[in-house]
């Protein structure tokens, strides 16, 4: 596996310490694309630890990627998954009804969706699962079928209408009833990779560990059980508008496989390490 960091920050303040041949520059921005063991890697932070301490930045955006073998992602019994990108409107805009009074009042983790997934249909991107900014999961009739037909555990279908109430064919939404699977303490959540701060998205109740993942995600093996699709029982990310923090999504190998074969598009899976 290789852990390549992507970075962007101010191209003038990148000249102050990066070589001038390490990225490339688009307008006021650099883009640098590094190994995360680097040494430049820890010549950033350094930096952007200098800038926060006067009230300023140097880097604008960051994202690790992760590049495994077929062989290791093949071995791994769990992935977890991510649906790029999200889409808009979410569900609460278009007139899904929420039950807030069984969120939690610190971090607004554990509102009860009621009714079905309202969505705008012609917004729903045309591809086997698409998931909105607001975390609500729909699949296509054709992947619906396939994890029927494969035997596919661990979920449920609900109904998508579109806002004035009218059910469509083609999609519907995934639901999993429940998240159970432990986060194990290897891994990291946290507000930022460059600086230490505080995490302002974790919830001193236990629903959300932090703002975002920084590593590999790590599980307790005796919270994992036989089904295909699982979450974890924290969340993650903020609660901002009609973002919800929400949990990890893992899958098996037996349904990672069906939809590579499938050549369902536009999800990225990272080996979930069982301890």
């Amino acid at each position: 596996m290789r852990e390549l960091i992507e970075v962007r920050l101010f191209a003038d303040e990148a000249k102050r310490f990066l070589p001038p041949q390490i990225g490339r520059e688009e307008g006021l921005s650099r883009q640098v694309l590094l190994e995360l063991n680097d040494p430049l890697v820890e010549r950033i932070r350094q930096h952007e630890q200098e800038k926060r301490r006067q009230d300023s930045v140097v880097v604008t955006y960051w994202e690790i990627h992760r590049k495994y073998t077929q062989r290791e992602l093949k071995e791994a019994k769990l992935l977890w998954l991510r649906v790029r990108p999200f889409f808009e409107p979410t569900g609460e805009d278009c007139g899904t009804m929420y039950d807030e009074t069984t969120a939690c009042p610190k971090c607004g983790f554990g509102a009860r969706q009621v009714g079905p997934l309202h969505l705008e249909l012609k917004r729903i991107p045309k591809r086997d699962i698409a998931r909105t900014l607001g975390g609500e999961i729909v699949v296509s009739a054709r992947l619906a079928e396939q994890m029927k037909t494969a035997g596919i555990r661990g979920y449920e279908l609900g109904p998508v209408v579109s806002r004035q109430g009218k059910p469509t064919p083609h999609w519907h939404q995934l639901l999993l009833p429940e998240c159970s699977v432990e986060l194990a303490p290897e891994t990291r959540v946290g507000a930022d990779f460059f600086v230490p701060q505080p995490d302002e998205a974790r919830c001193p109740q236990g629903h959300v560990a932090g703002f975002t993942v920084l590593s590999e995600v790590h599980l307790q093996r005796s919270s994992v059980g036989e089904a295909d699709w699982l979450c974890t029982r924290q969340a993650v990310g903020p609660r901002m508008g009609a973002f919800r923090p929400l949990p990890l999504l893992l899958i098996s190998q037996r349904l990672y496989q069906l939809l590579t074969s499938l050549k369902v598009k536009r999800f990225d899976v990272e080996v979930a390490h069982l301890g």
